[in-house]
């Protein structure tokens, strides 16, 4: 039944040249809201737009009819999304179709007749009439605008050729992820689109491609929309996709295309107002994803987590129900942009946090540091990242222990792939650095383990985690999405690790990423260690790493040429002892604690905070029993790690040390804190007089050998000897000789020397241990008495001279020699 009531819509879609998809607007009281209508044009038949084939061989699809698209394609520029003002002709009630004629704007009579428009473009065909509507006014009218169209050769009635009006439809991509690689530099797509299945998911064909495409929007998530009658819609799902139709179906847009994720491609639509995206999470109708969000163009990542920020501060749609998570902030930290930094507020890294200096480096995501604002040692860890772990990679041998917790699993770091180098590019950026540190969020104390503050470390302007990320040597923890306790830059490490992969690098390679390192401490290896004594000697100067402070002067060191783990002491010095656990027994795992000796945990942390995984130089000099290597330390600048201690007043000369090239230097080094009361010698007092280290009855012994270490003597009675002193240790042991007693060493000395100019030593001599003999003074290079206190390799012979109290090392034998008789 016809009806000739103006009536008034919005277009919200064209089907084809001849039928629209209308929402009725209401314009009287009288007049009521209707849901959306499907109505056909009047008198008109346009060309049928393809449709993929029903065949199940996909191969075979549909074709245009000649001016179908330019059909669709003059109705949708004109009318989508403007209000109409038409009249229903009349209604096919089998279809529920009505048949009417449209006019653009809201008046009839001034209004443009659509049908007629459509004509006089020679894109629609004009339906025949017969009776007595062919005497139709209207039809008539028509039939002049179509004949006219015929003699002016508009569209259909054109010489050109109808196949040249056909798109060439392409309905499938036949490999997604090509087709993004190959027009990633190109510029955003021309597209309109056709479909929307929900808030974040269109469906768009390219032109003049006529690749029909889904594209999920990049960066986003909306409430998810049922796709069957057994699901159950999210709140909002529904607003969401009449938010992005009502702006978006069959308009003209431009796409980028971000990447591919399950053979659906990712994309930024952007309208000629604006980013999509956008909007939907200003409005609270969607929220951000992190992993698709990398894949965004640069700058757009901020802007979208600044418009969900909006979205929930005002409490929208779905953040209705909102509580921020308010990130605990480091207890120390008195700089009021901490805080901002947890929000996000504030983009400029170099008005954040607070400085601080790298002490050590903790399995390559955690770091040691002094904060400088209080002097505190304290332990942080890398917000958001993750460095490999021993339970990543589980071997054989642990599979075989079904009792085995996966966290139980420990490896030292150069067996865990990629960890070795995580906690190398950590070191050499930052130990002994100054740094910046901006605290993000404490992780509570959870099972096993403890507290976490995690921050963002920044070198100069180099976000730490980021590099070490982009290197392929971590990976970014994915966050649950209503997680805030993240990092403040947690985008641009998701940002590295994509190019990581992309660029096949460390954790995302095929090399192993283990090191082959050999550790040579630990009684086990103790044999073997001694056998290389020789190897090290002969190498001179070699290169390390401290790995290990187990006490001042105790350390565990990687020697890099030779991927080697020694354990190595000063030499030359003496240092306090720190506090140790010693196990009861092999398999016990019940400890005594041995205390600390005076100075011993300040020696300790002296050496953590100088030399702890800082690249050092070594020269070995003996091995001891327990196959520890004992020699000469110096940083990467040269300094003496024992000259170091000394002046720090944190150990002292040891006799031994006289032979070293800084001799001089330790002793005035040790004067001088002793002088001054420093470290060890803050109690020093000279109260007492050292016996001779021998405890030999006097009458078996020289009478002027000098006095050594042994009991203390008390002067009750004191009885006064005139003396000259020979010799005087770093530690103030004194060697002397009575002075009545000088001519008879005077004459047993130059009889010795008479002796050895009328007859010349002839060849080596072989000493031994603790015999007395005569030696050739390098001073002086005068023979003087001595005994054999020690015999080493490279024919090192450690000589003791008993008339004066001084020693020295030999390695030409033919400068030793057999007393002559009588001069025992």
């Amino acid at each position: 039944m016809a009806t000739t009531s103006i009536r008034y819509a919005i277009v919200k879609s064209i089907i084809s040249g001849d039928t629209l998809i209308i929402k009725p607007l209401i314009r009287s009281a009288s007049s009521t809201n209707e849901n959306e209508q499907r109505i056909s044009l009047n008198y008109i038949i346009a060309p049928k737009l393809a449709r993929p084939s029903n065949d199940s061989n996909t191969s075979q699809l549909s074709i245009d009819e000649p001016y179908a698209f330019e059909a669709r394609e003059y109705l949708r520029k004109r009318l989508v999304g403007r209000e109409i003002c038409y009249t229903i002709d009349f209604e096919i009630t089998q279809m529920n179709r009505s048949i009417c004629t449209i006019y653009l704007g809201k008046d009839k009579e001034t209004g443009e007749n659509i049908i007629e428009s459509l004509l006089s473009e020679g894109l629609v065909e004009l339906r025949k009439q017969t009776g007595t509507r062919a005497n139709d006014a209207n039809y008539k009218r028509l039939v002049l605008i179509d004949e006219q169209a015929k003699l002016n050769k508009h569209g259909r009635y054109s010489d050109e050729s109808p196949n040249t009006h056909i798109r060439n439809m392409k309905w499938t991509l036949e490999n997604p992820k090509q087709f993004v690689d190959e027009h990633k530099s190109s510029p955003p797509f021309d597209a309109i689109v056709e479909y929307i299945r929900d808030g974040n998911s269109v469906r768009c064909l390219l032109v003049p491609s006529y690749y029909l495409v889904t594209i999920q929007l990049s960066g986003i998530k909306c409430p998810i929309l049922k796709r069957d009658d057994n699901s159950i819609n999210e709140p909002f799902s529904e607003e969401a996709k009449q938010f992005v139709e009502t702006r978006l179906l069959q308009r003209q847009v431009k796409i980028i295309l971000d990447g591919v994720n399950n053979q659906n491609l990712l994309g930024t639509l952007l309208h000629p107002n604006g980013n999509i995206a956008l909007y939907l999470l200003k409005e609270g109708l969607a929220k951000c994803v992190d992993w698709s969000l990398t894949l965004l163009q640069q700058g757009w990542r901020e802007k979208y987590r600044t418009a969900e920020k909006f979205a929930k501060d005002n409490r929208l749609k779905i953040w209705q129900n909102y509580v921020p998570q308010t990130g605990p902030i480091d207890n120390d930290s008195n700089d009021s942009n901490t805080a901002s930094a947890i929000n996000g507020k504030s983009n400029d890294p170099t008005l954040k946090g607070y400085q601080a200096k790298v002490l050590e480096i903790i399995n390559g995501d955690g770091l040691t540091i002094r904060d400088l604002r209080d002097n505190k040692i304290k332990r942080i860890y890398l917000s958001s990242v993750r460095t490999p772990r021993a339970a990543d990679f589980q071997q054989k041998s642990d599979e075989n222990n079904p009792n085995l917790n996966r966290q139980q699993i420990k490896r030292p770091l150069y067996e865990i792939p990629y960890l070795f180098d995580a906690r190398e590019l950590l070191r050499k950026r930052l130990i002994g650095k100054t740094v910046r540190i901006i605290t993000d969020y404490i992780q509570p104390a959870s099972n096993d383990y403890p507290e976490k503050i995690c921050c963002t470390v920044y070198i100069g302007n180099v976000n730490i985690g980021e590099a070490l990320i982009s290197k392929g040597f971590a990976k970014t923890i994915r966050h649950r999405h209503d997680d805030e306790q993240r990092s403040s830059h947690y985008d641009d490490l998701l940002t590295a690790e994509q190019q990581a992969e992309k660029r096949s690098l460390g954790l995302f390679s095929t090399r192993s990423g283990i090191y082959r390192i050999v550790d040579m401490t630990g009684d086990t290896n103790k044999e073997r260690a001694k056998g290389l004594l020789n190897v090290f000697q002969r190498n001179g100067r070699m290169e390390g790493v401290v790995e290990f402070v187990a006490s001042g002067s105790r350390f565990r060191i990687y020697l890099v040429k030779d991927s080697w783990i020694i354990s190595f002491l000063l030499s030359s010095i003496n240092c306090p002892r720190a506090e140790r656990r010693i196990p009861l027994s092999n398999n016990s795992q019940q400890q005594k604690i041995e205390a600390s000796e005076p100075f011993g945990a300040e020696a300790l942390n002296f050496s953590k905070e100088h030399f702890l995984q800082r690249d050092v130089f070594i020269e070995v000099e003996s091995v001891d029993r327990g196959g520890n290597f004992i020699g000469r330390l110096t940083t990467a600048d040269g300094q003496s790690a024992a000259l170091m201690l000394v002046q720090a007043g944190l150990a002292k000369v040891h006799d031994s040390a006289y032979n070293a090239s800084n001799y001089k230097q330790l002793l005035e080094a040790e004067e001088k804190c002793r002088n001054e009361r420093i470290g060890v010698w803050t109690n020093y007092e000279e109260t007492s007089i050292k016996e001779n280290e021998d405890e030999n009855n006097e009458e078996n012994k020289p009478e002027d050998e000098s006095v050594n270490e042994s009991d203390t003597i008390n002067f009750t009675e004191p009885r006064f000897r005139c003396v000259v002193i020979t010799y005087v240790t770093s530690d103030l042991k004194i060697y002397l000789q009575y002075s009545e007693q000088g001519q008879k060493l005077e004459q047993l000395q130059t009889d010795l020397r008479e002796i050895f100019n009328r007859t010349k030593p002839v060849g080596e001599y072989k000493p031994k241990k603790g015999e007395l003999l005569a030696a050739r003074f390098t001073v002086d290079n005068e023979w003087y008495r001595a005994r054999v206190e020690k015999i080493e390799g490279n024919n090192r012979i450690s000589i003791y001279f008993i008339d004066y109290g001084n020693r020295e090392i030999i390695t030409d034998l033919s400068r030793l020699t057999k007393l002559p008789p009588g001069m025992l």
